[in-house]
């Protein structure tokens, strides 16, 4: 069982390092289409996002150096976080960051797409590091 185990999160790694490198550069994007739009955001709340967004970089290292559940807290709390905010903020409230509620503009596509894209990777990255809770609890288990 312990080989399964291993080779589930051998698999792991390559999609988890795609959906977070993509999900880091998404976020770049998408913070520098935010502050067009919306000019009076703090530039500390900038660098928070930013800094934020690397942790589950991060956790990328953490799981190649096979601290399974490390890498998974690392890449699940912060796209758990940012994909309900997120969600929240682009998707259910009214406002100049709601993709449905924008007003036109040449930013308004790209922002439309950039937080559809990031709601995608976030709900990934999640996923992967719930695979890889459960990948990593049972080879101890096995063990």
């Amino acid at each position: 069982m312990q080989n399964n185990e291993n080779h589930i999160l051998r698999k792991l790694l390559p999609f988890a390092t795609f959906i977070v490198v993509g999900h880091f550069a998404v976020v770049i994007w998408h913070l520098f289409l935010l502050l067009k739009v919306q000019p009076s955001t703090p530039w500390f709340a900038a660098l928070l996002l930013v800094v934020t967004n690397l942790l589950p970089v991060v956790g990328l290292f953490a799981f190649a150096k096979g601290r399974y559940n490390l890498a998974a807290g690392l890449i699940a709390v912060p796209l758990s976080v940012a994909l309900v905010i997120g969600g929240y903020t682009h998707f259910v409230t009214a406002g100049s960051d709601n993709v449905f509620w924008m007003p036109p503009g040449a930013l308004r596509l790209p922002f439309q797409i950039s937080a559809v894209l990031l709601a995608l990777l976030e709900s990934l990255g999640c996923y992967v590091a719930l695979r890889t809770f459960a990948a990593a609890r049972a080879k101890h288990a096995a063990s």
